[in-house]
């Protein structure tokens, strides 16, 4: 259990990890008032400030590290596996601000890391994730989703991608499917995936997009799908406004310019699930 007088000394370091948990303001906003907690939006010292007033110390500290277990990087989830050893991490060069609000250069775990670590201890298990994402429609596809994007927008891509893996969504994303594309013709394996083994296909447009030539195929074999059973399949996801040849302007899209991809990622999964 957290105690005040652990929390109280490090006041900061709590405020910099409730700053530095993946969302924006307003989403962290949100997952407080979720809990009954009405928290100002203008800057994360007020925010703190409302949850002590509310929760004091100990109980602010825990939904803030609550709020972070919520929606936990990956690469923080990692560190934090090999902190539990006992052992000093391997710091990268640049590492996400989170992790550095929990380790010291060095490798070693700060104290904020030490209580987080401690109030996992006391609170096994992952929170819990809204029913209707541990439920996944019932389909014999492979995939409930498969992405289909430019290099030059991976950035932005992937995070979707594992905004959508959390929800718990059969996703065809190349990054995770690397030992499986191992050794594989990936031009029949990409025509079987795109053609036949997903439920929904996002085309993510952009000027990229329409001059590969991977994506080229893809496009076409998705394009196919689509016209061969007068369904739903091809969600376009506008990056710009690139002309995808051979994709009906009667199609609805979403302009995604400005979105985060957790809100793509949500999109998505309405749409997925409805």
């Amino acid at each position: 259990m957290l105690l005040a007088k652990d929390v109280a000394p490090i006041e900061p370091d709590f405020i910099n990890v409730l700053e530095h948990a993946p969302g924006t303001k307003a989403e962290k906003q949100a997952y407080f008032q979720s809990r009954g907690i009405k928290v100002p939006r203008t800057n994360y010292d007020l925010m703190w400030g409302v949850l002590t007033e509310r929760l004091h110390h100990s109980g602010a500290a825990q939904s803030v590290f609550e709020c972070l277990q919520a929606n936990m990087p990956d690469r923080l989830r990692e560190l934090l596996r090999i902190a539990t050893r006992g052992r000093a991490v391997e710091l990268r060069v640049n590492e996400p601000a989170i992790v550095e609000d929990f380790f010291f250069q060095n490798g070693n775990l700060r104290r904020v890391g030490e209580l987080f670590l401690e109030h996992r201890s006391a609170h096994p298990g992952r929170p819990p994730r809204p029913a209707v994402a541990a439920a996944p429609v019932q389909t014999t596809k492979r995939y409930e989703i498969a992405i289909s994007f430019a290099g030059e927008n991976r950035q932005f891509v992937g995070q979707v991608a594992v905004e959508l893996d959390r929800k718990r969504v059969k996703v065809f994303y190349d990054e995770f499917e690397r030992v499986r594309l191992l050794g594989k013709d990936l031009v029949a394996y990409f025509a079987e995936v795109y053609g036949k083994q997903a439920r929904f296909c996002a085309m993510f447009i952009s000027e990229h997009y329409v001059r590969k030539a991977w994506t080229q195929l893809e496009r076409q074999h998705a394009q196919s799908r689509a016209l061969a059973e007068k369904e739903e399949y091809i969600l376009p996801l506008r990056l710009d406004d690139s002309e995808v040849p051979g994709l009906p302007a009667t199609i609805g899209y979403i302009d995604i310019r400005g979105m985060t991809p957790k809100t793509v990622a949500e999109i998505l999964f309405r749409k997925i699930r409805s």
